[in-house]
């Protein structure tokens, strides 16, 4: 071995440089205990939080830009959207009119309950018919029957639609499915806002078919 300050010889197992008086002893130490850097764990953890950022940030926009289902994306607005909360809300039944050739109901009435379902004042059309408003304001009409389980009942959570009856349930504006039955989502149906009244087309509603 070498002395590191003034390059002599120095015996094994000698403490000091016999020439310059240096210690051996920790440049050995030091030499000894020395070990690289550990970047590999330190890369893994800063490519797993990007990943998790860039899924964040790819989930938050195509939430904001989800589309509306076609039929309800030309649906009449409230102007005004429903705050979305985690806690159920069951639909209720309430009673429709006829007034000319429409199905009438109180928009006050959906807003009030969040949900409801009301049936063909005349029963030409045995499946009701329900109605909601989305988060973002718009009003939405459809026919209320899961044709996978035939349950004619429905709730809202947060920002989906659930069958009562079976685990389907869907995204309340653009009808994407999120547990099975991917077609079979209440089939909306057009409907117009005049003078505090929600009309649907009476022949609209009793012309349905069920899809399966």
């Amino acid at each position: 071995m070498h002395c590191t300050s003034c390059g002599q010889i120095a015996s094994e197992g000698q403490k000091f440089c016999v020439h310059c008086g240096s210690s051996l002893t920790s440049e050995r130490r030091a030499d000894v205990t020395a070990k690289p850097p550990r970047r590999g764990k330190r890369w893994i953890t800063v490519f797993g939080l990007v990943a998790v950022l860039t899924a964040g940030l790819v989930y938050f926009g195509l939430t904001l830009t989800r589309n509306y289902h076609p039929v309800i994306a030309d649906q009449p607005s409230t102007g005004f959207g429903t705050e979305p909360g985690n806690n159920r809300v069951d639909s209720r039944l309430i009673t429709a009119a006829i007034e000319g050739t429409d199905i009438i109901v109180p928009v006050d009435a959906v807003v009030k309950s969040g949900i409801v379902r009301f049936y063909d004042p005349e029963g030409v059309q045995s499946v009701p018919v329900l109605a909601y408003i989305t988060p973002r304001g718009k009003i939405v009409t459809a026919m209320s029957l899961s044709e996978s389980c035939r349950s004619d009942d429905f709730y809202l959570e947060g920002h989906t639609i659930h069958c009562a009856h079976c685990p389907s349930y869907w995204h309340m504006e653009s009808l994407e499915a999120y547990a099975c039955c991917q077609k079979y989502y209440p089939d909306p149906v057009a409907s117009t806002v005049e003078r505090g009244l929600l009309r649907i087309p009476a022949r609209t509603v009793r012309e349905w078919r069920t899809r399966i």
